[in-house]
């Protein structure tokens, strides 16, 4: 089976920066599907990982090391809002763009707890694929949705069972950036319609689009050169202003760090494209609650 192509390419990327983060004696979370997936998009057999376009895993390569850090550095501000949000008696998590995300099987979430997960058929196929291959098995309910999320997927989404009203997590990870503002504004708009006082959002975005000069120089050869052409050319404007503003037209109130803030935090290098600098790109992270 290959891997999924156009913007689900991007869902390899990321699931190889979890692949890597989770084969560091320092990992900050453990993913042991991550590997499998990147494994059987390449066809590839040997040890480590194989290089794909700008993904490799030899660490010279600038580039590479500041999208994996940013990859891998968002998945425990994830991880803790989700189980957090859990233990407060949660027990719908939707995954907006949930590409190869394995929270359902890796988070130990209960199992009256029930992750819909929303992403392209082709993606979801290749995933549940791999999974079933290799007899994974989530702690809770697991229900994919195929689903595209630029058209109506509020409808695909209650007809799987979700509840509108009652408690819920909605998470959009690696999703906005790929959006138009519009666009934007339409996914909050469906999220808030379904939600009831004190559901939970999930998100993150930079605070400029990234342009295509600003990740091909950083590129050591052509293959990275052409992988950042590729990224650039996908990403959108996302939401018009920051995530205060922006979330609170929709009735939520959000609090926001940013990847930076989160390296730090864990001691990690932050490389010179989010460090404090006048041509840095902050991505924000946000975890916002809708207010009654």
């Amino acid at each position: 089976m290959t891997a999924p192509e156009g913007v689900r390419a991007t869902a390899l990327l990321t699931t190889y920066a979890r692949a890597q983060e989770s084969a560091r004696q320092d990992r900050l979370f453990d993913d042991p599907w991550a590997r499998l997936f990147v494994a059987e998009a390449t066809a590839f057999t040997g040890a480590g990982l194989p290089r794909i376009a700008m993904a490799r895993d030899d660490g010279i390569s600038p580039l590479w090391r500041a999208f994996s850090s940013y990859f891998a550095v968002r998945t425990p501000f994830y991880d803790e809002r989700v189980r957090r949000a859990v233990a407060a008696g949660v027990r719908q998590v939707v995954l907006l763009g949930a590409s190869m995300d394995t929270r359902a099987y890796r988070l130990g979430l209960p199992g009256d707890t029930t992750v819909f997960e929303l992403d392209g058929a082709s993606v979801l196929d290749f995933k549940n694929g791999v999974l079933i291959r290799h007899g994974a098995e989530p702690t809770c309910r697991r229900v994919p949705v195929p689903v595209e999320l630029r058209e109506d997927w509020a409808t695909p989404l209650r007809e799987a069972g979700f509840r509108p009203g009652e408690p819920v997590l909605w998470l959009a990870e690696g999703v906005l950036m790929y959006f138009t503002a519009e666009e934007s504004d339409r996914l909050a708009a469906t999220v808030t319609d379904l939600s009831g006082t004190g559901a939970r959002l999930l998100t993150e975005y930079p605070a400029r689009q990234v342009d295509e000069e600003t990740m091909t120089r950083r590129a050591t050869d052509e293959a990275e050169r052409i992988s950042a052409m590729m990224i650039a050319a996908l990403v959108r404007s996302g939401p018009d202003t920051g995530p205060e503003e922006w979330l609170r037209r929709f009735g939520w109130a959000a609090e926001v760090t940013d990847i930076a803030a989160e390296l730090r935090r864990h001691g990690r290098e932050v490389p010179d494209v989010f460090a404090d600098s006048a041509d840095r790109v902050p991505v924000w992270l946000i975890e916002a609650v809708l207010r009654g």
